[in-house]
């Protein structure tokens, strides 16, 4: 730490031994949340996945006929891509991951001539797509996981159907972080609507002897939606919860380093002052004889 004096040095430790309780702090708060949303997490992806496994099966009928179902020589003209982001930061490259694919997405659609709007959930990656990039945010929710639940979704799924049946988009895309485990989200992009019917490699031999009515089948994508929805409002939540807590862990690590270097240079520069006082004690002696 040169041209620090040790006062100078003195008054840093004091001020990162500060951070550091903040830091520590934040850690334990995320840690308490983040377990609470991973138990509800827990809950919700089982409710999604049942609801999507009987969809695709239901989807991958012959002759099924549904507006939600891809169609033949499907050819999107305009796409709504759905971004799920956090309302704070402090949480690593949580959001800058979903930005940086959502604007790669962006690009090779455009390059296409595919037009592209946004739906943003989030403060920071509604911030972002509004001030600093050209992409337009047609619908937009902020300061919303506080309040993270059913109501949000269904407000969430109402502009992800009345998007696709009312307002023109051709496809409906969503962009989230899935929560792996504490130390791991995985940025993922699913091209949500319309469905496109995955055969399983497992029951590729498995034929259903039905032809659903499309009422009922409409319905039953509309729940999957809404399911989803609420499946990737938790996912993210948790995510977030499980990035800040590392980011965090990870600044206090930071910092205690940087005290330790810190309390080696103020040492140094102790014993050198005592060691220059020390040599002008004896110069004094020396000079007096």
């Amino acid at each position: 730490m040169a041209g620090m004096s040790m006062r100078d040095i003195k008054r840093k430790i004091k001020s990162l031994k500060g951070t550091q309780r903040i830091t520590a702090a934040m850690k334990a708060v995320s840690a308490a949340k983040l377990k609470r949303a991973e138990a509800e997490l827990k809950k919700i992806r089982n409710f999604a996945r049942i609801l999507r496994e009987i969809t695709l099966d239901l989807a991958d009928v012959p002759n099924a006929n549904s507006v939600f179902l891809r169609k033949e020589n499907h050819n999107p003209k305009k796409i709504l891509i759905c971004v799920f982001g956090s309302d704070k930061g402090l949480c690593g490259a949580f959001n800058a991951n979903l930005i940086k694919t959502t604007r790669k997405k962006v690009a090779e659609y455009r390059e296409k001539g595919i037009e592209v709007e946004l739906l943003t959930v989030g403060n920071k990656v509604t911030t972002f797509f509004e001030k600093y990039t050209d992409i337009p945010v047609r619908y937009k929710w902020v300061d919303v996981f506080r309040r993270l639940g059913e109501d949000l979704a269904k407000e969430i799924y109402n502009a992800i159907i009345d998007a696709y049946l009312l307002e023109g988009f051709d496809e409906v895309h969503i962009v989230f972080n899935k929560f792996i485990n504490p130390l791991r989200q995985d940025v993922i992009y699913d091209e949500f609507l319309p469905i496109k019917p995955v055969k399983n490699e497992k029951d590729e031999n498995k034929v259903l002897d039905v032809i659903p009515d499309v009422d009922i089948l409409d319905q039953l994508v509309q729940d999957y939606t809404y399911g989803w929805v609420l499946n990737v409002l938790w996912e993210s939540a948790t995510s977030e919860h499980a990035a800040r807590m590392t980011a965090m862990d990870n600044a206090t690590k930071n910092i205690q380093d940087l005290i330790k270097k810190l309390t080696i240079s103020y040492n140094k520069a102790r014993q050198a002052a005592i060691t220059k006082e020390l040599i002008e004690i004896t110069n004094a002696i020396e000079a007096m004889k």
